[in-house]
């Protein structure tokens, strides 16, 4: 142990050592009160007593406190912090909204409210700038439940000698209550009442011990936090610092051109676009200096335009033309093409310390970019894509299961996009929990282009006026024979290729 009458040694403890001192005061105390009289002794050691105790207390560190679930956050977070444009941002969209059923679902239905509208309705609020307040209920759970599935704890509260039983918590459902009086060996059933908190059995009289057992709630609500400051601010200082005007337009207007980006994306694919736009106008409201935001507003304006041209015929848009390096020269146009390599490495020598040794050292490290692929972000590269749709006859599990879009006629289906080929089709008869079939045959087509074998016959059609819309018809073999019929089919995939017009790697 570090002498704690040495000041500033090395090594030692503050807190150590002054506990250490409060356990040698309490020797000394007890070594001086030997030939006292008990009661002085006594009075003299609890109070040396409660310095030790103080003294071994500030040892102690204080466990951080683990801050409960809280709905309203974890459905802001749910909506804005995922990225449902990727298959992984899905999944974990997915995974989060299951979560939040399991935590908070009962509570909210209890509430008359159900998650899925609030996921719409609060989509819809924050994309305009707006918050979930007004929407959900400021309800939470600990953490230490929070994707258990359980909400709710059980609790037993007793008391002797009384005619009533104040419970603990506030019960969300009363299991039992029993009694015992001084004329009894056991404990017996109790017709009662419950006042707030306070069990009142229907029999009068001092009972020799009570006890009840009851369910509590773990979702805790609280009141939502008022916005208005109780009092007015105080006045703050003029700062001296001014900001760097220039650097904060460039910072401007490099956020909206990745916004651009990310809405070209969204719009080739089309996908919703309400939320990024509304960013977009955020940031450009943002900007203070008055003639770099009318400049901003200007060239957003030429880019809608440019977008709509783009989108409505992207193989046609304008060519680029490339001024000549010297008079006399033709002008150059270029096509859109894709590079061999798309990944380009690069070697930079960076300066930054050891983590080891903590000297700065200079380093050659490589860092890979993605090459532009078209000059103008336009490719026409093919993407397969997978729908399914169900009848009111499938089961509401499996279609959930399957995130599958009901529709009355399944021999004529609206795909999201236009396809470019239909690679295959596939339809299942099932019917009523068990799956049944009721004898009616699998609906299966394989692309001959892209499989090879046998068709089977004329199996869908593209509708020239609608070309999302595809029509299925009944199959047949060579010798005649039916095959399967769509129209029986509950459950149907759709497999088919559409072309991406947008290249996503597109720095330009």
């Amino acid at each position: 142990m570090a002498n704690f009458n040495i000041p500033n040694l090395c090594g030692a403890s503050p807190e150590l050592n002054a506990a250490s001192l409060k356990i040698e005061s309490l020797e000394n105390e007890i070594t001086a009160k030997l030939d006292a009289a008990a009661s002085d002794a006594a009075a003299a050691f609890n109070t040396a007593l409660t310095d030790v105790k103080a003294g071994l207390d500030g040892l102690a560190l204080d466990l951080p406190e683990v801050p409960n679930v809280n709905f309203q956050s974890e459905l802001t977070s749910l909506i804005n912090d995922i990225d449902k444009t990727t298959i992984e941002g899905i999944a974990a969209f997915n995974n989060k909204l299951a979560e939040l059923e399991k935590d908070f679902g009962n509570t909210l239905k209890e509430k008359g409210l159900g998650l899925d509208k609030l996921v719409t309705d609060a989509t819809s609020k924050l994309a305009t700038g707006g918050d979930v307040c007004a929407l959900a209920p400021n309800i939470e759970i600990p953490a230490a439940n929070s994707g258990t599935g359980v909400t709710t704890e059980e609790v037993e509260d007793r008391v002797s000698n009384a005619a009533t039983l104040t419970l603990s918590k506030t019960p969300k459902e009363i299991l039992e209550v029993q009694g015992k009086k001084t004329n009894q060996s056991f404990f017996t059933n109790i017709n009662y009442s419950l006042n707030g908190k306070i069990i009142v059995p229907k029999a009068t009289g001092t009972y020799l011990e009570l006890k009840a057992k009851y369910i509590i709630t773990l979702i805790k609500e609280k009141p939502v936090e008022v916005k208005q400051a109780l009092v007015p601010p105080e006045k703050e200082a003029v700062s001296v610092i001014s900001a760097n005007t220039d650097a904060v337009s460039r910072k401007s207007e490099f956020k909206i051109n990745n916004l651009i980006k990310k809405l070209d994306s969204l719009t080739a694919l089309n996908l919703p676009t309400e939320k990024i736009n509304a960013d977009i106008t955020k940031a450009t409201d943002a900007i203070k200096s008055d003639s770099f935001k009318a400049k901003m507003e200007a060239d957003l304006a030429l880019a809608a335009e440019e977008r709509k041209k783009l989108f409505a015929d992207p193989l046609n848009y304008k060519p680029i033309t490339v001024p000549s390096g010297s008079v006399g020269e033709k002008q150059k146009v270029i096509e859109v093409t894709t590079p061999e390599v798309q990944n380009t490495v690069k070697v930079e020598t960076v300066t930054k310390p050891n983590p080891v040794t903590k000297q700065v050292e200079t380093v050659k490290v490589k860092k890979t970019e993605k090459s532009t692929i078209s000059i103008k972000g336009i490719a026409m590269r093919k993407v397969t894509v997978a729908e399914w749709f169900h009848t009111k006859d499938l089961t509401p599990t499996l279609a959930k299961r399957k995130g599958s879009k009901l529709v009355d006629d399944m021999t004529k289906l609206t795909l999201k996009q236009q396809p470019y080929t239909i690679l295959a089709v596939r339809g299942r008869p099932y019917y009523g929990e068990k799956k049944e079939r009721r004898g009616f045959k699998f609906y299966a087509y394989d692309n001959p282009n892209e499989y090879g074998g046998d068709d089977y016959g004329v199996k869908y059609v593209i509708d020239g006026k609608d070309p999302k819309l595809i029509e299925l018809s009944q199959q047949v073999y060579d010798d005649g024979e039916k095959q399967a019929n769509p129209a029986n089919m509950t459950i149907m995939r759709v497999k088919y290729i559409v072309l991406e017009k947008l290249d996503p790697n597109f720095k330009g």
